[in-house]
């Protein structure tokens, strides 16, 4: 009996470790999907009804391509067979305004695993995409955003990281915000490329099923690897901690997509609300 609850012991231990490693290395992504699907839901409601269509198909141009390119991208990265994409369907009769069909062997823990990053692809194409987009046209606001990244505390604990974010959000938005440059081309340029792309970044309710699927599968792999670690007494939390700081530079470049779609949903909000005020 006491071995049966040595060993019941020790596959506890290796699925609660398993949980905690995996949250280390993909808790931020995964909480900036989320939040960027609440805000964007919001986002598009306020922009349908101070719009219609119109509001939602302005930004689509932009965002939607990248959207399906993040998708397409990751699919070609992970072996899936891409069957059919639309990088933007317009057709007022169409379900989404774009998408990316694939098929991958179920027999391959690869391309099963893959279906996790292949549905978080627009997140990382879309955040690229505004990365790219600030470095050409407001490259002292890129300057700003690499120095915060580079200054990041990487041993920090987690009130000071939270110090740290707000401190970073508030010199940000700082640079981003400022009347100064309502009078450049570059900026407006940019403040319209950025919010094409933040409207549209957000994961679809597939995308969100296909990325718990994918992520089930990473668990599941994840758990047979420390399990056999714990046999050969090999500590791969030691390993994983030296490999989640990338977190603090993860979640620096994330908040650009993340302040950008809370930037686009005020903005279509404020719409939103001065129609309501005083054209009803």
């Amino acid at each position: 009996m006491a071995g049966y609850e040595f060993y019941m012991e020790m596959v506890w231990n290796v699925f609660v470790l398993t949980g905690i490693e995996l949250m280390y290395l993909l808790g931020v992504v995964i909480a900036a999907g989320f939040l960027l699907g609440i805000v964007e839901s919001f986002s598009n409601q306020w922009a349908y009804k101070a719009w219609g269509r119109s509001g939602i198909l302005v930004t689509s141009f932009i965002g939607t391509p990248i959207h399906e390119a993040g998708h397409a991208l990751l699919c070609i990265l992970f072996h899936h067979k891409i069957t059919a994409i639309k990088f933007l369907d317009l057709n007022p009769q169409a379900e989404t305004l774009g998408y990316v069909q694939h098929s991958f062997d179920k027999q391959s823990l690869y391309q099963r695993m893959g279906t996790f990053f292949i549905s978080m692809g627009p997140i990382f194409s879309g955040t690229a995409s505004i990365l790219f987009f600030l470095y050409f046209l407001e490259p002292d606001v890129f300057q700003v955003l690499q120095k915060l990244a580079a200054n990041a505390p990487l041993d920090a604990s987690g009130m000071q990281l939270i110090q740290w974010f707000e401190y970073s959000i508030k010199v940000f938005y700082g640079e981003i915000v400022n009347f100064t440059k309502l009078g450049s081309w570059q900026y407006g340029l940019f403040l319209f490329l950025a919010i094409s792309v933040s409207s549209h970044i957000a994961l679809s309710t597939t995308d969100l099923k296909n990325m718990m699927s994918g992520l089930g599968v990473i668990f599941c792999v994840a758990v047979l690897g420390n399990a056999v670690a714990a046999l050969i007494e090999v500590d791969t939390l030691h390993y994983v901690l030296l490999l989640a700081p990338y977190n603090i530079y993860l979640l620096s470049v994330l908040s650009v997509s993340i302040l950008f779609s809370l930037f686009t949903a005020c903005l279509m909000g404020g719409i939103c609300f001065i129609k309501r005020i005083f054209f009803y």
